[in-house]
């Protein structure tokens, strides 16, 4: 797997590239940030921008982004499938304590 996008899987060849551009990354920002962990944003910034659009030009590669690109959004519209269930039932809960409001406030009128 690539060492920026762990969905993308790449040759022997293309992830040792891929990696030593992330220790490059890693050795610049150690040297401004010692106690930095994680991913360097400067890597992640190299592969969105530089590697990955050189790399879709590669059909094996082109149909993992696609893939990619079908399971985010899949991912995307259970998320908003769940949030639509839960506030439909907060919304539901909010008008019975609205229309409960509105009888003692008639009774106390």
């Amino acid at each position: 797997m690539h060492p920026v996008a762990n969905w993308l899987r790449c040759d022997a060849s293309l992830y040792s590239r891929s990696l030593d551009q992330v220790l490059r990354h890693r050795d610049e920002q150690m040297a401004t940030d010692p106690s930095c962990s994680g991913l360097p944003p400067a890597s992640r910034d190299w592969f969105w921008s530089e590697q990955l659009p050189r790399l879709v030009n590669d059909p094996q590669i082109r149909d993992q982004v696609h893939s990619r690109l079908g399971d985010l959004m899949a991912r995307r519209q259970a998320i908003d499938d769940q949030l639509r269930q839960q506030a439909g039932a907060l919304i539901d809960q909010q008008a019975e304590i609205d229309a409960e409001l509105a009888l003692i406030e008639q009774v106390l009128a």
